[in-house]
């Protein structure tokens, strides 16, 4: 078994542990950092296409915000959670896209002004966040989940 930590390492935010167990490739949330430049997460160790699942602790942005990002990227593994952390995220996830889109779009044309920035494009998009959803799995709370090769 590996383990390493790839968010909230420096502060609270962002949180998301890479595990290797059992020949498999999982994570343990994928959070946004925040408080600071979002487009400047920290990039996964491994292609996201060859994460097999994520098991989420809970629906808050600093540890499922990125979510969406891991999709667009070809992952297309299950997300473990409660139902309730299931519920929120498909509200949180969409209401994310829509900030990221919005912030792009804003600092796009601030640069077109100064000429300093080049076009920034969101993290991902609307229809990122949808897809996301239909990966996640509802979990009981203590139900066991097996990782197995």
């Amino acid at each position: 078994m590996k383990l390493k930590f790839i968010g909230a390492d420096h502060e609270v935010t962002g949180s998301c542990h890479y595990l290797e167990a059992c020949g498999r490739h999982l994570l343990v949330d994928y959070g946004m950092e925040q408080g600071r430049n979002v487009f400047e997460n920290v990039p996964l160790p491994v292609n996201a296409a060859l994460i097999d699942a994520v098991f989420l602790t809970h629906a808050h942005i600093d540890h499922s915000g990125l979510l969406p990002l891991l999709y667009a990227n070809g992952f297309r593994g299950k997300i473990y959670a409660t139902e309730a952390t299931t519920d929120l995220c498909g509200i949180m996830l969409r209401d994310s896209a829509h900030i990221q889109m919005q912030e792009a779009e804003w600092r796009s044309r601030k640069g077109a002004r100064n000429k300093s920035i080049a076009q920034i494009t969101p993290l991902y998009t609307m229809e990122d966040a949808d897809n996301t959803m239909k990966c996640f799995v509802p979990c009981a709370y203590n139900e066991e989940i097996p990782v197995e090769e």
